[in-house]
């Protein structure tokens, strides 16, 4: 698909049906929540869902995010062949160390193995009830970095999380 259209000034009528097209590549290919969708302007950073009409909103009016030149957000994979040659090396590699792998972790860290399934699923929590913008995880980072950017004190911080 085309993406000259995402360095093209906003108001201009390439960009306009660029927006469409991705709207159509959207509807088609991304997951979405209770009819929202990441939105990839430069002020959501694709870290807070919008309806279609609010994205399209944004990208008129912040623009759309230059660098987001692969839509993985919205549905994109990337094409990533490999011989099959590399992958029995891999594969073959992997069996032979994969005991020792797990020693050197060790069992101590195999109590945190579960810090994962709890980052994705603060990732699709609301915020609140009823709220479809915002995510526990994006509000929660949004917030570490208003403390970082802002010299908070660790006590501030520690009464404001609530997630």
């Amino acid at each position: 698909m085309d993406r000259s259209w995402m360095n093209e000034r906003r108001i201009s009528e390439e960009c306009e049906k660029g927006i469409s097209m991705f709207f159509q590549y959207v509807q088609q290919n991304a997951k979405f929540v209770s009819g929202t969708y990441f939105c990839p302007c430069i002020h959501c950073l694709n870290q807070i869902r919008q309806d279609l009409g609010n994205m399209r909103d944004h990208l008129s009016m912040f623009d759309i995010m230059r660098t987001y030149t692969v839509w993985t957000w919205h549905g994109e994979v990337l094409d990533q062949p490999t011989t099959s040659r590399e992958t029995n090396y891999v594969e073959e590699w992997m069996s032979d160390h994969l005991e020792d792998m797990i020693r050197d972790v060790g069992e101590d860290n195999f109590g945190r193995c579960n810090l994962y399934d709890s980052l994705i699923n603060d990732s699709e929590q609301p915020l609140f009830s009823g709220c479809s913008n915002f995510r526990c995880l994006s509000a929660t980072l949004k917030l570490f970095c208003l403390k970082a950017r802002n010299g908070w004190p660790k006590k501030v911080s520690q009464s404001c999380w609530s997630c």
